[in-house]
């Protein structure tokens, strides 16, 4: 499993609300978001600019829509 995968990523957090262990949860959720920022800091400090693999997001007047990525992108 890559590390990057929801099941690894959400992981912990997933089990902790299955056991309802709130305390948990919320320190799960903490790990994953700030690991999430400091992603976004590498990125940043390297001038990359992240671009979905899978989906494209867009915003117009009607509104958000995703649609899945064209097949190729690496």
């Amino acid at each position: 499993m890559w590390q990057t995968e929801s099941a690894h990523v959400w992981g912990e957090l997933n089990q902790a609300i299955m056991s309802k262990d709130w305390e948990k949860a919320r320190e799960a959720k903490l790990k994953v978001e700030e690991r999430q920022r400091e992603l976004v800091r590498e990125r940043e400090s390297k001038g990359e600019t992240w671009i979905s693999k899978h989906f494209v997001v867009s915003n117009n007047k009607e509104g958000w829509q995703c649609f899945q990525a064209a097949h190729g992108r690496e």
